[in-house]
């Protein structure tokens, strides 16, 4: 569904089927974020179209990191519709290295597909829009959040959630490291909407402020 101008959220909230949230960015370059597990694609899909959205249309697909549940279904988009992958050139290797276990230790192939593309913390200029890449480790080495300032639009992977955070204790975590990702995020500014790698999403700058506030709790 679209919530904001140009950006469609597609939450999940199943805990059997352990999946993540998807959200699209609309415009001359379409930007899929976080395509999820492959045996759910077809219902994704099928929200997409629902929506006007073909998934031919996506030319990028971004992973926030390398965890099956948030980027399995990316050889979908790769070799049947041609978009490429990407994420940060820090998980792209933590990928190649001790985050390719977590295929296996799910029950899942390693993907076929290749990341095409290393994302880099900075501007990232998608034509009709930039948007800002954050590199915010602590739940996976190289995790990525979007920042949409003019759209006041905030994509937090799983680095923080509605009333709650990304686990540390996975391969790759680091509480140090995920404490600094949440307080740099906590000091951005033009943040209307936070959408989560999963659960629901957090709605006005007020009730943002305090979800990291209740977030930082964690580290007491």
């Amino acid at each position: 569904m679209r919530v904001a101008p140009s950006v469609y959220f597609y939450p999940f909230s199943s805990p059997v089927e352990n999946n993540c949230n998807t959200i699209v960015l609309d415009g001359p370059e379409k930007v899929l974020i976080d395509p999820g597990h492959k045996h759910l694609w077809p219902a994704l899909a099928a929200r997409l179209e629902e929506d006007g959205l073909s998934p031919r249309d996506i030319s990028l697909v971004i992973h926030t990191h390398c965890h099956p549940d948030h980027m399995e279904a990316g050889e979908i988009l790769e070799f049947d519709y041609g978009a490429v992958q990407a994420m940060s050139g820090t998980e792209a290797e933590f990928l190649a290295g001790p985050g390719r276990e977590f295929f296996p230790w799910m029950g899942l192939d390693y993907p076929r597909g290749s990341i095409g593309r290393l994302l880099e913390p900075g501007p990232l200029d998608l034509g009709d829009k930039v948007i800002d890449l954050h590199l915010t480790p602590g739940h996976s080495p190289g995790s990525l959040c979007l920042h949409w300032p003019e759209a006041g639009v905030l994509i937090t992977g799983d680095v923080v959630f509605a009333g709650s955070i990304g686990r540390m204790d996975f391969k790759g975590g680091d509480p140090k490291a995920l404490a600094a990702s949440l307080a740099s995020l906590a000091a951005l500014e033009k943040v209307d909407l936070l959408l989560p790698g999963h659960g629901p999403s957090v709605v006005g700058p007020e009730r943002i402020k305090a979800n990291f506030q209740q977030a930082f709790r964690f580290f007491w």
